[in-house]
């Protein structure tokens, strides 16, 4: 046998060591692709995630890794991180609708309504009869247009007989206002699969949108029920929980999704969001840092972190986080809002207006932006601009009431009431069944001391929505306004007959016994819309009056004792007794009352800061409340009021510069509270801050009311101003001269 030239033979080892190497990194990867998808089908999406990975740093355009990353992303809830393969995939492989639908969904939750729109209308030009599709379609129904579209799309629905298409129609008639046929068709979607988590969410959230919080809650447990463990449907359950203040409840049910799914990340973060709920600050970035420690870029864990340090006081970190997150991520701009939040806490209003501007801009659907940014608008005497923007919402949300109001108010400061009254006749003309635009017309109306037009107006709403108690309560309000007590009186018990389960009707009889002077119905009143919503303050304060009457007589000291021991534990009952015995001076019955009140409910930051200055302005034991200030400022380290307690304690011990930070915080929350700035006034002084001390002081000198120490400030103020030629505002407070 011949032997191979070496020339050749080199080639050979050249060709062969290719071939070889190629069919090794390909072996590479298909063994990772099936360790991967065995790992991904037995749910261990951790481990499935890193085979992945792997594959894709040398196949970056695998389209098997780059789905099952999508995947599992979105599975584990963290839409951003599943957002970028989602994207790559939508180039990828257009026409996979489901993929499609899935990025459209984490879209529309980043409150990009527009885009997702135009996915979804995307996806049924393709093809007609993709149901999820026509659900998302009439779910992201900002304007008329939108509508129209809605309407075609539905009527070109080949397959009618769909859960999805049903629930897409119960959305067009809620918005068309036609509840009624709304609820038909959610039944329909029902009886289509009774197992369907999204036709019992969607059922629901119209049991709650109706007010019905006992079959929205049976319904959204239904839904949880049937819905699988990593789902938005059993987190909507726990937010309905939270939302209706059953925040044990809620606990559990996202405890019970984290032990079967510990890296469900929204689970993670609902836990935390129901811990700063209760104020248990650092439990709340405890469970945050889970989140984090699987996903650094979660945005929903970083903007929850942010809060959290709002709510503990520290505006200046969240600034920087929230700023270093918009650099990071420089075209999400989700941050915008919770940064202009951050910025009014320390009080930068300009910085505040440009961030909420911004947000307003990129995402239209947060209307909590466009109204914050309104109210921010006409407190700088920017209303022109206020009603524009409350013009566009309302027009896209007539259901969305304090934007209604704030137009009106906006309308007023530029003398535009009758135009907007014109307007909203205009509206009810093409709507007649509309009883919130004929609400709305009727406070128009009372704006333009119209009150004979606005008593039409509200019985006009009241024929088309019988139960509208806001038109009831003003139609009330004009009773009372124009003496006619009787009648606000069988008013206000025809509302307490129709709603038993409301404390509404109660609090509007208390209020017109009020008015005709009988304290002892009105106390009695009082005390069953208590009974019927203990945490309603309104009740509380024309108990105060009742008692506060005839506090002096025979008998009424006995009956309070005897409400203050039934509700032992209330926060506000607690407080309105403090109030009465206060007016007696009887010191020693308001010890008594905190504290029991504490055993029976310790985390009671309000009672426990009024105990503190108990203690040491009337019983003259400083230290104690002291004390008892740092236990309350514990538990709500955000109150300006506690802050402002404990600065001042601290300052009467001597520990001026302990006692600047929180008097600081305490001003800026409330710049105008002549108490807080004499107290920021002394600390500043006691500084060598004779600049600080003087504009505080000023602040003092300058205020309507009577206060203690307002003889002592404008001493202070003649005294600095030899000495300051120019005084900077405190932190928080106006200058006023």
């Amino acid at each position: 046998m011949r032997s191979i030239p070496s020339l050749v033979r080199a080639a050979l080892v050249v060709v062969l060591t290719v071939v070889l190497g190629g069919c090794s990194a390909e072996s590479r990867k298909a063994r990772s692709l099936d360790r991967a998808g065995e790992a991904y089908r037995a749910g261990d999406l951790e481990k499935a995630r890193i085979e992945y990975q792997n594959v894709l740093q040398k196949f970056p355009e695998d389209p098997t890794a780059n789905e099952r990353l999508a995947l599992i992303w979105f599975e584990r809830g963290a839409t951003v991180r599943a957002l970028a393969f989602f994207s790559r995939l939508n180039l990828q492989t257009p026409a996979n609708q489901p993929l499609r639908l899935k990025r459209a969904r984490i879209i529309l939750g980043l409150g990009r309504t527009a885009e997702a729109r135009r996915e979804a209308e995307a996806i049924l030009r393709i093809s007609k009869n993709v149901p999820e599709a026509l659900l998302l379609l009439t779910d992201t129904i900002r304007e008329r247009d939108d509508l129209k579209t809605a309407d075609e799309a539905l009527q070109a629905f080949a397959d009618k007989n769909s859960v999805f298409f049903q629930l897409a129609s119960a959305n067009v008639l809620i918005l068309r206002g036609d509840a009624a046929g709304a609820r038909t068709a959610l039944q329909r979607a029902l009886a289509l699969d009774p197992k369907s988590p999204d036709a019992h969410l969607a059922m629901a959230r119209f049991f709650a949108a109706q007010n019905n919080p006992t079959q929205a809650l049976a319904m959204h447990k239904a839904a949880a029920d049937l819905a699988p463990q990593r789902s938005p449907i059993r987190m909507a359950y726990a937010n309905y929980q939270a939302q209706t203040g059953a925040l044990t409840d809620a606990t559990a049910t996202l405890k019970a999704i984290t032990e079967k799914v510990p890296d469900y990340l929204p689970a993670w973060r609902g836990l935390s969001q129901v811990a700063m709920q209760q104020r248990r600050y650092q439990d709340a970035m405890t469970l945050l840092q889970n989140v984090l420690r699987q996903d650094s870029a979660d945005v929903d864990a970083l903007i929850l972190r942010a809060r959290v340090l709002l709510a503990t006081g520290d505006a200046k970190t969240a600034i920087a986080e929230l700023t270093q997150f918009g650099t990071a991520m420089p075209g999400l701009g989700i941050e915008k809002h919770q940064l202009a939040l951050a910025h009014l806490q320390n009080q930068d209003q300009a910085s505040a207006l440009v961030a909420l501007e911004q947000t307003v801009a990129l995402f239209p659907d947060n209307v909590e932006a466009a109204i914050l940014l309104a109210q921010l608008q006409l407190r700088a005497g920017k209303a022109q601009p206020a009603a524009e923007l409350m013009m566009l919402v309302v027009n896209r949300r007539p259901d969305l009431l304090q934007a209604h109001l704030l137009l009106i108010e906006a309308a007023a400061a530029i003398g535009r009431l009758e135009p907007l009254a014109q307007s909203l006749v205009t509206n009810i003309a093409s709507i007649p069944n509309s009883a919130q635009l004929r609400y709305v017309l009727g406070l128009v109306r009372l704006r333009q001391d119209k009150p004979a037009e606005a008593r039409e107006t509200f019985e006009a709403a009241l024929v088309a929505a019988p139960d509208l108690l806001a038109a009831t309560i003003e139609l009330f309000g004009l009773d009372l306004k124009e003496e006619k007590t009787e009648q606000a009186l069988a008013r206000a018990q025809a509302v307490a007959v129709k709603f038993p389960k409301s404390g509404v009707g109660h609090i509007l009889t208390a209020r017109a016994q009020s008015a005709r002077g009988d304290w002892a119905a009105a106390e009695a009143a009082a005390i069953t819309a208590i009974e019927l919503a203990p945490t309603d303050p309104a009740a509380y304060g024309i108990l105060t009056s009742a008692y506060s009457k005839r506090l002096d007589q025979p008998g009424t000291v006995e009956r309070l004792e005897a409400f203050l021991a039934k509700h032992v534990g209330n926060p506000l009952a607690a407080l309105m007794g403090g109030q009465l015995y206060m007016a007696r001076k009887d010191h020693p019955r308001i010890l008594a009352l905190y504290e029991k009140h504490l055993v029976a409910n310790p985390g009671s930051s309000t009672v426990m800061n009024n105990l503190a200055n108990l203690y040491a302005d009337q019983m003259n034991n400083l230290d104690k409340g002291l004390e008892l200030a740092r236990k309350a400022r514990e538990l709500d380290p955000s109150s300006p009021a506690i802050a402002d307690t404990l600065g001042w304690m601290l300052l009467r011990k001597n520990d001026a510069r302990g006692a600047l930070p929180l008097l600081q915080q305490a001003a800026r929350s409330m710049p105008e509270n002549p108490e807080v700035q004499f107290h920021l006034g002394k600390a500043s002084l006691a500084l060598g801050d004779e600049a600080g001390a003087l504009a505080a002081f000023r602040v003092v000198a300058g205020a309507k009311a009577d206060f203690p120490d307002k003889a002592e400030a404008k001493a202070k103020v003649a005294e600095l101003e030899k000495r300051v030629p120019a005084t900077p505002a405190p932190s928080g407070a106006p200058v006023t001269k």
